[in-house]
């Protein structure tokens, strides 16, 4: 119980906003992310595929509320020797919603929901009997982003990802890597506003 009131009380206070910073302009910035990713928790899924490393590349920008996201994963999991039929190749394609704070002037907080679709594609279709699979899937993460030089950011984050399959398919990464701020060309900006 103690557990689920603090991180209630962490969601809390990375929800207040705060005054402290200028407030930016919706879509006036992109960052662009590329982050290795490493699936930590253990399930019955795991007793059938082993999920790997994967590679996942996102883009963030500033929305009225919050920042507004784009994010793409993609991963292999081989399958386990005498349990699954054939490995697969995962991407999971999700549109997303950031809100967080400044902890310092260089170092960012943020809480995330990704919804979206996760397609897997089988190595071995006679033996699977299906190749490619395609369903919904949403995503809840932890940011921290801290920015070590004009325009540049390392990025950790933890993140729970659920697959709505006939079994609900729980899987939890941890992730690192490097975003890079861009100025959103003015076409961006016309398009979305």
């Amino acid at each position: 119980m103690r557990a689920r009131s603090l991180v209630f009380s962490a969601a809390i206070a990375l929800l207040v906003p705060v005054a402290t910073h200028a407030q930016v302009r919706p879509f006036d910035r992109l960052d662009v992310g590329l982050y290795g990713a490493a699936n930590v928790n253990r399930n019955d899924y795991h007793s059938y595929w082993d999920a790997g490393y994967s590679g996942a590349i996102d883009f963030v920008t500033p929305f009225y509320v919050g920042r507004a996201s784009l994010l793409v994963r993609v991963g292999a999991n081989d399958a386990v020797a005498g349990q699954a039929t054939s490995g697969f190749t995962s991407v999971f394609g999700a549109l997303g919603w950031r809100v967080g704070r400044f902890v310092r002037d260089d170092l960012r907080a943020d809480l995330g929901l990704h919804v979206g679709l996760t397609e897997w594609i089988f190595s071995e279709e006679a033996q699977s009997e299906v190749r490619y699979e395609l369903e919904l899937g949403t995503e809840a993460s932890l940011r921290a982003d801290y920015e070590f030089a004009r325009y540049w950011h390392a990025i950790a984050e933890a993140s729970y990802q659920l697959t709505f399959t006939y079994e609900r398919i729980e899987l939890a990464y941890v992730s690192v890597g490097l975003a890079r701020s861009f100025g959103a060309p003015g076409w961006i900006r016309s398009v979305f506003e």
